[in-house]
């Protein structure tokens, strides 16, 4: 499952920076929101696989994912180094509300924020591939 989870994130990111090329050709504005909502994707599935190979429930909520990240941070120190919770909601608000929701983000910004994105995927990416090697 964690596997697919990474697969689907990097798919989502893809798929979000696409949107921003297209918008470069056609100027639809809607193009960015869209890239916003996918890269907020990436950043959910990725959590979402981080926090069930640490033995979490699935989460069902924003909260929950916040809650469950917090509770890493104590029980998984690198977790806390990596600021993974902060980045999360700092994603959720720049992508998911201000890009997604309100639109107000340039293409620079909506840029910027993907490769915030495509870091966390990474950060996380890595992390699993760690606890293949040595679980914690």
């Amino acid at each position: 499952m964690c596997s697919t989870f990474i697969d689907e994130a990097k798919k989502a990111l893809s798929l979000a920076f696409k949107e921003v090329e297209e918008f470069r050709r056609d100027r639809e504005f809607l193009r960015l929101r869209d890239a916003c909502e996918k890269g907020w994707l990436a950043v959910v599935l990725v959590t979402d696989a981080l926090l069930t190979e640490f033995g979490f429930k699935k989460p069902e909520s924003y909260t929950e994912r916040r809650t469950f990240l917090k509770e890493l941070e104590k029980k998984f120190p690198r977790a806390a180094e990596l600021d993974l919770r902060d980045r999360f909601g700092a994603r959720g608000y720049y992508l998911h509300i201000l890009g997604y929701h309100e639109g107000t983000l340039s293409e620079e910004e909506v840029v910027e924020e993907l490769e915030k994105a495509k870091k966390y995927v990474e950060d996380i990416e890595a992390i699993l591939k760690d606890l293949t090697s040595s679980p914690p």
